[in-house]
This record gives C-alpha cells, sequence and structure tokens, in this order.
C-alpha cells in the first residue's frame, strides 16, 4: 500500500505526514485476534466451542453472565474487550498475570495518539483510593532500596495520569521517578519491559511529567559511557513537547552516534504520523533525511530507513533529489523501500510468508474448523519485511503473546540452517525476530550463528546482537569461546563486525545478569576501550535498577 499525500497545517502548526503500511486502524483488530487465537490453540481443546467458554466466563475477576454473543465481539473487534475480561482470558487460558493486559497496552500505545496519557485498555477502579497509596508509590519509586514490579510501575503512572494536575513533593521527584523508569526499561526484557514501556510513554505524554520524562532521555542519550541509545532516543516519540521534536531533530544531524541517530530515525516515523514537527522545523527534518537516504557509508539500517520516511514525504521531495533517487534503484533493497516500502518483492516475500504460515499453522496442537487465519500472515510479513524497526517489534511481540510463538521460533531456527537463507536479505530480520519468540531451543542455534566462519558479516552481528533477548540462558564457555573468538579476530584485523559482534555479546551479558563474566571483561586491556566501557556501565548500575528490573 502506497502512502497518501502529505499536508500542512497552518504556519507553525504540526506537519502530519502520510500513512505507511503499518499505520492502519488494525490494531482493534490484532486485539481481538490475540484473545481469539489464545482461546482456539490454547491448552484446553474445551475452549474450541465458543459456548463452553463463555459459560464458564462468569467467575474469578469477572462478575457478570457472558453470552457467546459477547465473547464473538470481542474477538472480532466489532466492540473493545474491557480490562477485566482480558484477565478473565488469562485466568481461564491458564496464561501469567498480566500476560495479555501488556500485550494489548504495547499494541494499543504505538498506534495511539501522544495525547492520550490514559492507557486505552481502561483499568478497574483501584482497590485502593487516595492520595495514600500514590504517595506509598512515589516514595518507593524514588527510593535507593525500594523495589517496584511491572505490574506497580503500571499502577503508579496510571494514578498519576488520572490525576494531571498532581503535585509531586519535592519536584525533584519527577525527575527522579522519570530517570529510574527510564533506567529499568533499558535493561528489562519480556512482559516486564512492555510494563515499563507503557508506564514510560505515559510519563512522557503526562502534562507535569513530561518534561522530567523528556529530559531523562535526552540526559542519558548524550551521554556517550551510556550503551543503550536507540531506545533512549526512540521513546521520545512518545511525547509532542516542542523539547522531545528538537531533540530528535539535533540526534539526526549532530548525533551521539550511530545509534542515537537510528534511534532518532525511528522516533521520527511516528512524530511524523501524529503531526509533532512543525512547519518551521520540516525543511531541516527533510534535509537530513534526504542526506541519510544517500549515504551508503553508515551503519546498514540507516539508509533502508531513511529512505521510507523520504517515501512518506512525497510532496517534499526536490526534483534533484528525485533523480538521485532513481540512482538508488540500483540497490533492491532500497529500490522496494522507496517503491512500496518494503525491504523485498512484494511476490517473493509472499511465498516465503505463506510456507512459514503454513509451517506454524500444521504444528498446531488441534484443527479448528472453520477458521482461516488472515492474521498471521500479515504480522508475518511486517516482522520480516516493514523498513521500521519498531513495526517489525511490534509485530513479533504481538506473534509472541499466542500458541503460535513456539512453532514459529522453530520454523524460523530451522530456515536459518539453510546456507542459502543465511546468504538471504531476509536473514537478519529473521535472527531478529527470535530475539522474541526464540526460546531455549533457539539459542544454540544464535548461539552457533556468532562464531561460525564463512557466514556475512551482517549474520555474525545480528546473531551477537540478539544473544541478550533469546530464551534460555548460555553457560560461561560459550560466553569465554566467543569472546575469545572475536578479540582474536579484532585484534588481527580490527575488523567492525568483530568489534559489534563483542559489543553485542557485553551487551548480552549485562541482559543475563553475568556479572562475573563482565568484570573479567573490564579487567581485560586487549579488549576494544567500547566494550570495557560497556561493561563497565553494566556493573555500575544501581542493585535496584538491574535486579528490579524483571519484577
Amino acid at each position: 500500500m502506497g502512502a497518501g499525500r502529505s499536508t500542512t497545517g497552518r504556519r507553525g502548526r504540526p506537519y502530519r505526514a502520510s500513512a505507511g503500511p503499518a499505520d492502519l486502524p488494525a490494531h482493534q483488530h490484532r486485539v481481538g485476534w490475540l484473545l481469539r487465537v489464545n482461546r482456539l490453540y490454547g491448552p484446553s481443546e474445551r475452549w474450541l466451542r465458543s459456548a463452553d467458554f463463555a459459560e464458564a466466563f462468569q467467575g474469578g475477576c469477572w462478575p457478570e453472565h457472558t453470552s457467546v454473543y459477547q465473547v464473538s465481539r470481542w474477538e472480532t473487534a466489532a466492540v473493545r474487550a474491557p480490562y477485566l475480561a482480558i484477565r478473565r482470558y488469562e485466568e481461564l487460558l491458564d496464561l501469567p498475570s498480566h500476560h495479555l493486559v501488556a500485550l494489548v497496552d504495547t499494541i494499543h500505545r504505538y498506534a495511539a495518539s501522544t495525547e492520550n496519557v490514559l492507557p486505552a485498555l481502561a483499568r478497574a477502579p483501584d482497590r485502593i483510593a487516595g492520595s495514600e497509596r500514590l504517595d506509598a508509590l512515589v516514595d518507593r519509586a524514588v527510593s535507593s532500596t525500594g523495589l517496584l514490579t511491572g505490574a506497580e510501575w503500571d499502577e503508579l503512572t496510571r494514578r498519576l495520569a488520572a490525576a494531571p494536575e498532581v503535585v509531586i513533593t519535592p519536584h525533584r521527584a519527577w525527575a527522579d521517578i522519570a530517570e529510574r523508569l527510564l533506567s529499568e526499561t533499558l535493561v528489562a526484557d519480556g512482559i516486564a519491559w512492555m510494563q515499563r514501556y507503557e508506564a514510560l510513554s505515559r510519563l512522557l505524554a503526562h502534562p507535569v511529567g513530561q518534561r522530567a520524562a523528556v529530559a531523562a532521555c535526552t540526559s542519558l542519550a548524550s551521554d556517550r559511557t551510556n550503551q543503550v541509545f536507540v531506545e533512549t532516543v526512540s521513546v521520545l516519540d512518545a511525547s509532542d513537547h516542542p523539547d522531545a521534536n528538537r531533540y530528535v531533530l539535533q540526534q539526526l544531524v549532530h548525533p551521539t552516534n550511530e545509534r542515537a541517530q537510528y534511534g532518532a530515525l525511528l522516533a521520527s516515523v511516528r512524530k511524523l504520523r501524529l503531526g509533532h514537527f512543525t512547519d518551521a522545523e520540516m525543511p531541516r527534518l527533510v534535509a537530513i533525511i534526504q542526506e541519510l537516504t544517500f549515504d551508503s557509508t553508515r551503519r546498514d539500517d540507516i539508509q533502508p530507513l531513511a529512505a521510507e520516511l523520504l517515501r512518506r514525504l512525497p510532496d517534499t521531495i526536490s526534483a534533484a533529489s528525485r533523480a538521485r533517487l532513481r540512482a538508488l534503484a540500483a540497490d533492491p533493497t532500497l529500490d522496494q523501500v522507496l517503491r512500496a516500502g518494503r525491504l523485498a518483492d512484494r511476490e517473493a516475500s509472499r511465498r516465503l510468508v505463506a510456507r512459514l504460515a503454513g509451517a506454524v499453522v500444521a504444528s498446531m496442537p488441534r484443527d479448528v474448523p472453520h477458521f482461516r487465519d488472515g492474521v498471521l500472515p500479515v504480522l508475518l510479513d511486517e516482522t520480516l519485511f516493514s523498513p521500521v524497526f519498531d513495526v517489525r517489534l511490534l509485530a513479533a511481540i504481538t506473534v509472541s503473546g499466542t500458541p503460535y510463538r513456539r512453532p514459529l521460533a522453530a520454523v524460523l531456527a530451522a530456515e536459518l540452517a539453510g546456507p542459502a537463507v543465511l546468504g538471504a536479505s531476509v536473514a537478519p530480520a529473521m535472527i531478529e525476530a527470535l530475539r522474541v519468540l526464540g526460546g531455549a531451543e533457539q539459542r544454540t542455534v544464535i548461539e552457533r550463528l556468532i562464531t561460525a566462519s564463512g557466514v556475512p558479516a551482517r549474520i555474525t552481528v545480528a546473531s551477537a546482537q540478539a544473544i541478550g533477548h533469546v530464551g534460555g540462558r548460555s553457560e560461561d564457555r560459550f560466553w569465554k569461546q566467543a569472546i575469545t573468538y572475536h578479540a582474536g579476530l579484532w585484534r588481527d584485523t580490527r575488523r567492525p563486525a568483530s568489534s559489534a559482534a563483542l559489543n553485542g555479546l557485553t551487551y548480552g551479558l549485562g541482559m543475563a545478569r553475568n556479572r562475573a563474566v563482565l568484570r573479567r571483561l573490564r579487567a581485560d586491556d586487549r579488549m576494544p576501550e567500547q566494550v570495557r566501557a560497556a561493561a563497565t556501565w553494566w556493573l555500575n548500575l544501581s542493585k535496584v535498577v538491574y535486579e528490579g528490573a524483571n519484577r
């Protein structure tokens, strides 16, 4: 689907770009699909019959009688399923508490306007009302010892969102809350990450708290000793505050490093869609996007993303730039991005997606009569072929919240076992998807690719960057072998790929909380300086952040 025409508001008013392929109001439908697929393919075959499911629905956290008709309306997104209904799905389907809630919040948040501070999934009234509970949560959030779970961060920011004029004393507490929440978000994973990312998005939109939240992001992204730049900058897409817009533009033109610049490009995707940039800011934005689109010397993922942003701004492209764009047609990836907003030819990718989806459905524990899943192929297509990382990530996260997760991870790992796929342009996206979908079984595949000889450098780097998120744990023997292998290559050749692999491995050690190996890395003066600095950053994280982030 191509982009529509851009529109420009009055002088000084926000500029709203045309919608891209992933900007459709499909999020409501995907929430309904999430409920339906979990019911149909969940642990109990009993729930195949929606009548049985509806009959059992009353109970637990759901006090009301529910009809088959009501279940159907939730699962087809004819009406939004309320918070307690989604919690009841979790109870009946034996899912972890807030498993579906966190997914639904994440799906809604990316589609929502940044004017919406409260979650789209409205919560039931809090059991403990009044300011005393809010005060207690604030006290723990600003404490150097008090731990907060993901559910408590959800509650704290929800209470703050419901009281936009709330006064917190001392005023410095806003900054303390924002800095700690950002720090925990950067080192969290899974449901804990989704809960904190949603909480941080609320704070970035809060009429009082947004200044402190934006300042926390900009301060950390300007700190060259920081180790997580992409997310620190890209999360500013959740704020329409002028300071957030200015900083995103600053990181595009004068970035702290290429990771921060990539994060600014990602933030620009949503900011353009939501109309954050003003007419006065647009010429500067367009100029740098054009420059990055034509610059092939930067990291591999910057040029396609810049090209996608340029594609979404068709009315801003000069005649001279159009002539230069025609020269990019020689690159098949950039040609597809500029033509169709995709990383690969639609027909070829359609065949791959159909094969993968067929293999996944064939692996499911039961056949479901009269159910043909049209959403799974769409999500697979976005996971593998969207030029926007956030769209790929959100699609993979959505699938990860269903029983399709394990079969799809196995199918992708099997694909990566073939040398033909490893040489294909889609391979890095498959590895990237395993960051979200992969379990312990797929971790061994990623470990092998990190130290395999003869594979493209982009495969090595993608695998090293993924190891910190794939399920399971790696033995110290693997970490030592992989670090020794790439450190040796770096000392012999100074190859950028070996340095990038070492950075990815250090990040993986940090996410694994493997402090012993991190300490050895920090002390090894044969390592690249940035690797030792990264190990130092992880080891210097406060205990309350590092140990509390995955609660």
